[in-house]
């Protein structure tokens, strides 16, 4: 690897000696591409597929010597998926092709070294035939992909934490005209199980008359063997309130664990035992939830329960057209509709969202009591989306709330980025009022005295996310390694780790 500064001046000619019967790939990153030219056994070549590398510079890749593609049949078509995995040398997200009947036909391969551009190549029938190219891992990473399917640039990603691309002649997902379309995403590379699966549960429900019924279920399931991805699509009648209900594994085995004996005295002189205890066993995932291209959960959850509330044996996600009457009590509770929507562009994002996504910090919002001295928050931005929120997309929180009116309020940050935002209660539109440091919708009428003022409990109460900017230092790198052409039949990727646990 040659590593050069970030003002180029001393760049020079780099050459090596690479073999002609064998394919090399060239890869240069934070170079503008007009600084530099490829030649490989005196004849120019082509800079090659370009992805986004900082935020100035891409990163390209360009093989050489010998390089050859799979030769399809007339009736097939060829699939090309480009993938740059950024600084990361080990498994951080999976991806997979699907066929239209749900069948694994192709699998991503795990990342043989960081700043690599993987090719995976593949001849698929190409008449009446339907294909879904899925990704997902657990977080937004500095990774970005391609696909090319009969010759025609099909996608191009640069910005995602999960994303499904449907590609074929025969494609179809609900009927538009009166279905609703829910897709839900799971990553549970995360957590590593070494012997013994288990599974998550989850339901999906019509809710009317505050009363439900189960439209479709099923199970994640995690361990040995498994995949770390999980994506479903399911078409629910248009205009209806569903509700989708998740519970993580609750299990408890018998370990041993060497402890301190009771009768030691100090650490020092401490003495201690190996004592068989029960323990309940972690499990950390990253799932998103949408329907009709609103996406209402995006977080990493964490489970079991604990009593500091940073996890939970369960979650339910509101979602679509509900009503106070078919959702919530009406007699003890009013209805919250929260809509979100994020600018197409952005210009202050930091370089590792680069010009893709704006950071969670940055639109911080709670609902909950005006004076807080009164109560706490009942819902907060990170118990929706604890990841970045996409640009030129949409979020939304549906819950039902006690009954509060005047002494309730919606809070969010002024500074915070979106291009709009509604607050309905029981499906009318509320107003903003203005307020200290935040901006305010009061969950009632006429709420605010003429000073526009909060109590000091309320202004004590306000959390404001903020994000130190870190400075990037731009540099360019140009290596290149010997590659075979990548196997369709490519390895499962393996588990990752909590890296908080």
């Amino acid at each position: 690897m040659v590593r050069y500064g970030m003002t180029f001046a001393d760049l020079t000619d780099y050459e090596a000696c690479l073999p002609t019967d064998e394919c090399s790939e060239v890869v240069v990153a934070g170079l503008p591409t007009d600084a530099y030219k490829l030649s490989f056994d005196g004849k120019a070549v082509d800079n090659g597929p370009a992805f986004p590398y900082d935020d100035n510079n891409p990163v390209t890749s360009t093989e050489v010597g010998t390089c050859t593609k799979p030769v399809c049949k007339d009736t097939e078509a060829l699939l090309e998926i480009l993938y740059w995995n950024g600084d990361f040398s080990h498994t951080v997200l999976a991806f997979r092709v699907e066929d239209k009947d749900g069948n694994t036909i192709l699998q991503g391969e795990d990342p043989d070294e960081s700043y690599s551009v993987n090719n995976t190549y593949a001849c698929l029938p190409k008449d009446d035939s339907c294909y879904m190219f899925l990704i997902g891992g657990r977080d937004e990473w500095d990774a970005n992909y391609s696909i090319i399917f009969d010759g025609k640039l099909v996608r191009r990603s640069d910005g995602w934490l999960f994303d499904s691309v449907q590609f074929g002649d025969s494609c179809e997902r609900c009927n538009q005209d009166d279905e609703s379309l829910v897709e839900f995403f799971m990553y549970t590379g995360a957590t590593h199980i070494d012997e013994v699966g288990y599974e998550y549960e989850w339901d999906l429900n019509r809710v009317s008359n505050n009363s439900s019924a189960s439209v479709v279920s099923g199970v994640v399931p995690i361990g040995p063997g498994t995949s770390p991805l999980t994506h479903k699509i399911m078409c629910i009648p248009k205009g209806s309130c569903s509700s989708f209900y998740i519970s993580a594994p609750n299990v408890t085995r018998e370990v041993v664990r060497l402890v301190v004996d009771d009768n030691s005295t100090s650490w020092e002189n401490a003495t201690f035992s190996n004592v068989t205890v029960n323990e309940t066993l972690s499990f950390y995932t990253v799932y998103a939830l949408a329907m009709d291209n609103v996406t209402y959960r995006k977080v990493t959850w964490r489970a079991p329960y604990d009593k500091f509330g940073s996890r939970s044996d369960n979650q339910t996600t509101n979602m679509g057209s509900c009503t106070v009457g078919g959702l919530c009590d009406e007699q003890t509770q009013d209805l919250l509709d929260l809509e979100l929507h994020m600018p197409a562009n952005y210009d202050e994002t930091y370089a590792i969202f680069p010009y893709r996504h704006i950071h969670n910090s940055w639109i911080g919002w709670y609902f909950g009591y005006t004076n807080i001295g009164d109560g706490w928050y009942f819902l907060r931005s990170n118990h929706y989306n604890t990841h970045a929120y996409d640009l030129d997309s949409a979020y939304g929180v549906i819950e039902c709330v006690p009954k509060g009116d005047c002494d309730l309020s919606f809070n969010i940050t002024p500074k915070a980025p979106v291009e709009s935002y509604i607050v309905k209660k029981n499906g009318i539109q509320l107003d903003d009022a203005d307020a200290i440091y935040t901006l305010m919708t009061p969950f009632g009428q006429n709420c605010l005295p003429a000073s526009n003022s909060l109590s000091g409990g309320a202004v004590a109460g306000i959390v404001i996310a903020s994000v130190a900017a870190v400075g990037a230092v731009i540099f360019g790198s140009v290596w290149y390694k010997r590659r075979q052409n990548q196997s369709p039949n490519a390895k499962e990727g393996e588990e990752e780790e909590d890296p908080e646990a």
